[in-house]
């Protein structure tokens, strides 16, 4: 059973109500009005003429208010236009004549039936928009009305509550139109909220998934063109050998593929012990001094999943933008703190070439790292060498916290 403290899959319920309380309010508050006519107050029969143009005056004011809220929450919700707003005018003379009216012949009713012109000054402000100026404007004519009323002895009981209450039955349709009106707008705004937010969800995750696409691709097809670089040079000279480079780059391609297929489904393991040891695999295939320190194994599974992508891409660059004779991989553990450092050698003179491939490369790791509380230090070593240095904290709930 659902708890009504839960919150609801969708608006719709809400703003069907919202948009039927328009409608449901001009009913009240005209009908309310058109009781007069069996009133004892009321001096003509209900089949009189007199009453029964009294009870059109109610039927046409609630006709038009309903027309007006059905355009405003339509497809094309626009029931502004010069028509819209004569006929709105139209009404509002109408109804005010039928009030003075009532007033003029059962004086007692009078206060009542102003809820009839308050309907039809609703309709017109909600064809114009309820502007500021507007509603300034209906607020000024509203009290000078009354202030005429009082000057002409209108209502006769010549009371102060008499004319209060007048006021009170003109400015009631208004307000709980305007309060209907700024809801359903609210609630429209919630939902435009919602669908940005479930847009902006998608995207972030086709960015999480590039970029984890990014690393593996990035650094499988770059083992791969390097095996198949040696398998060229020895084909002629060492055939066992290039034989075997040629077989690893078909299991480095195989691999290249099932990894992509458990990154789209979601189900990448964070094995970090594996991506130290497979980055080391490839960096000694290409002739470095590859070693390892420390125990990856140990790293929690959320640092895991984080420095995983760190050391592929580390590798990647090793590669890509030197020509290393010795690489270090160091994978610290102290309490909370995790740390990974990778150091190398064989860096080239100069400023650096910029990427033919347009590869995010470090940027996408301080993204990464930054958006989880970490830090990544990045640069020369001082001695013609390069590191890469992560550091990662684990909070009371495991996420990662900044460094201190």
């Amino acid at each position: 059973m659902t708890s009504v403290m839960e919150p609801v899959s969708g608006f719709g319920p809400a703003r069907a109500y919202l948009r039927s309380n328009p409608l449901l309010m001009a009913l009240l508050f005209g009908g309310i009005p058109a009781l007069t006519v069996v009133d004892d107050r009321w001096p003509f029969p209900v089949l009189d003429p007199w009453s029964l143009l009294l009870l059109a005056v109610v039927a046409v004011v609630v006709a038009v208010h309903t027309a007006v809220f059905r355009a405003l929450f339509g497809p094309r919700p626009d029931p502004a236009g010069a028509r819209w707003t004569a006929v709105g005018a139209a009404t509002l003379v109408v109804a005010t004549a039928g009030a003075l009216a009532v007033g003029w012949y059962a004086a007692e009713l009078g206060a009542v039936f102003f809820m009839v012109p308050g309907l039809a000054l609703s309709a017109l402000l909600t064809i114009r928009g309820w502007h500021r100026t507007d509603c300034v404007v209906a607020g000024v004519a509203v009290l000078g009305a009354a202030a005429l009323a009082a000057v002409a002895g209108f209502p006769r009981p010549g009371t102060v509550w008499g004319h209060v209450l007048l006021l009170f039955f003109l400015v009631m349709p208004p307000a709980a139109d305007i309060a209907s009106i700024w809801l359903v707008r609210v609630f429209d705004r919630l939902d435009r909220a919602r669908s940005d937010a479930d847009e902006l969800a998608t995207t972030r995750e086709r960015v999480r998934i590039a970029a984890e696409l990014h690393d593996v691709q990035g650094h499988s097809l770059h083992a791969i063109a390097m095996h198949a670089e040696l398998t060229e040079r020895l084909v002629g000279s060492d055939p066992e050998a290039a034989a075997r480079h040629a077989r690893t780059v078909r299991t480095l391609a195989a691999d290249a593929l099932a990894e992509t297929r458990a990154l789209v489904r979601g189900y990448r393991d964070a094995d970090l012990a594996g991506e130290v040891r497979n980055a080391a695999g490839l960096l000694r295939a290409a002739g470095a001094d590859a070693s390892v320190s420390g125990d990856p194994s140990r790293v929690p599974a959320v640092h895991a999943a984080l420095l995983g992508p760190v050391v592929r891409e580390a590798a990647t660059n090793v590669l890509r933008h030197s020509d290393p004779s010795r690489v270090t991989f160091a994978v610290r553990r102290a309490g909370d703190r995790t740390e990974l450092e990778v150091c190398n050698d064989g860096v080239p003179d100069g400023p650096e070439v910029p990427d033919p491939h347009g590869g995010t490369g470090l940027a996408g790791v301080r993204d990464r790292i930054g958006k989880r509380g970490g830090s990544v230090e990045a640069g020369p070593d001082g001695a013609g060498g390069f590191r890469l240095r992560v550091v990662l904290l684990s909070g009371a709930d495991d996420n990662v916290g900044v460094e201190a």
